[in-house]
């Protein structure tokens, strides 16, 4: 297997990950932000 493919192929999964993440703590401050504005609890 070529060598490029392999590591394209390996560096893809962190990059989604941080994705994912990025995706994930964006929905919480929009939450948290939304709750603080309305005074309801997050929890």
């Amino acid at each position: 297997m070529n060598t490029t493919l392999l590591l394209l192929y390996i560096l893809v999964w962190p990059a989604l990950s941080a994705g994912i993440l990025a995706l994930l703590c964006v929905a919480l401050w929009r939450d948290w932000r939304e709750a603080k504005r309305t005074g309801a609890e997050m929890i």
